[in-house]
């Protein structure tokens, strides 16, 4: 639908009654064209506050027309569970804890049996290494030698295994350590989901929830808004192919009924909304508005061509298959034309007429 942007038109020519026909020729015409498309505005970026978790709205820091910085927390959603998840976590810590470090009663047995069978093994070595220097000389006989190293065996096998027990001990009280840190840091984390940051430095728009209100996971909170005001429009479908970035963009609103406000357009989505057949189209506001309120209703045109000099008829005259009634000497015939821009009144023809061609309208 192309919105009014140019007065009426004056025909030239004969200008007839009854039933006689009208004769009139081409002229030359400064038009402008442009699109209509509604829509309204909406900030730059918008991003709806949600909760990773269920749980009551235990506090609400904002409220709206709130600005916010990035970061910010915007609302608490506390739960008995996780708080209860928390606690227990915290007591498995400080129970494991005592349990696990180096001097628990554990590692205190087994280093005392390791400092014995170490001692032990000593001992034993001395021993061993005195009879089998005799053995060697032949000094002694052999089952006095196997005595005292199957003695020797016997007591580095005891100090091995007790050394293991302890190295094992040590790996199990780490693990078991980091498994009651691991369980803490995951309730923690639960808890920290109820925390509602801010994503953005921008406004509150719009709050769902008040203090109190029960609130489920991904369900939204609070809307906010960031960056610029941006003109939405929806532009019908049949003229898609008239639109391009930077095209000027004049815009109204029922809320400054007497201005009209200067932007441009920047963004074209790639999505046709199949159900209303049009495509949105996002314009930037070059003119400042006094108070940009989300939300606000608009009508714009997007000027395809401005004040551009066309040979142009009056767009009554123009008949079916794009084809016009021209006059030739005492005769009249049907011709076809190749059509440029329009506004509501006039018409840009490109081919198939010039200046001095007489065009029939018929009554």
């Amino acid at each position: 639908m192309m919105k009014q942007l140019t007065g009426l038109f004056l025909l030239w020519g004969l200008v007839s009654c009854g039933t006689k026909k009208q004769e009139i020729k081409p002229e030359w015409k400064n038009l402008t064209m442009a699109v209509y498309a509604s829509g309204s505005l909406v900030p730059e970026q918008e991003y709806k506050v949600v909760s990773g978790v269920d749980g009551y709205l235990t506090q609400a820091m904002v409220k709206e027309g709130d600005v916010v910085t990035k970061g910010q927390l915007l609302f608490t959603v506390n739960s008995d569970v996780r708080t209860a998840q928390v606690q227990g976590a915290h007591a498995v810590v400080n129970e494991t804890m005592p349990a696990v470090t180096s001097n628990a009663p554990a590692f205190r047995e087994l280093r005392a049996q390791l400092g014995v069978a170490k001692t032990k093994l000593q001992q034993d070595s001395v021993q061993f290494n005195r009879y089998k220097a005799l053995f060697d000389q032949n000094a002694i006989a052999s089952t006095t030698y196997e005595k005292f190293y199957l003695q020797f065996q016997s007591s580095l096998k005891d100090y091995q295994n007790i050394r293991q027990r302890l190295e094992q001990q040590e790996i199990t009280a780490k693990l078991q350590m980091q498994q009651a840190k691991n369980q803490l840091s995951i309730a923690e984390a639960q808890t920290s989901y109820g925390r509602l940051k801010s994503f953005v430095n921008g406004t509150i728009y719009e709050v769902y929830k008040k203090e109190g209100d029960l609130v489920q996971p991904n369900q939204p909170i609070a809307l906010i808004g960031a960056g610029k005001m941006l003109a939405r429009l929806l532009v019908d479908e049949d003229d898609l192919e008239k639109i391009s970035l930077n095209q000027k963009v004049l815009i109204s609103m029922d809320a400054y009924a007497d201005k009209v406000f200067k932007a441009h357009i920047i963004k074209i989505y790639p999505l046709l909304n199949r159900v209303e057949q049009s495509f949105k189209v996002d314009a930037q506001l070059d003119d400042s508005i006094p108070l940009a309120m989300y939300g606000l209703n608009i009508e714009a045109n997007v000027v395809v061509a401005e004040n551009q000099k066309v040979l142009a008829i009056p767009k009554i005259a123009l008949m079916k298959g794009d084809s016009l009634l021209v006059k030739e000497g005492s005769k009249s015939q049907k011709i076809k034309v190749v059509k440029g821009i329009e506004d509501d009144n006039w018409l840009e023809i490109k081919l198939g007429i010039t200046e001095q061609t007489t065009i029939i309208i018929a009554p």
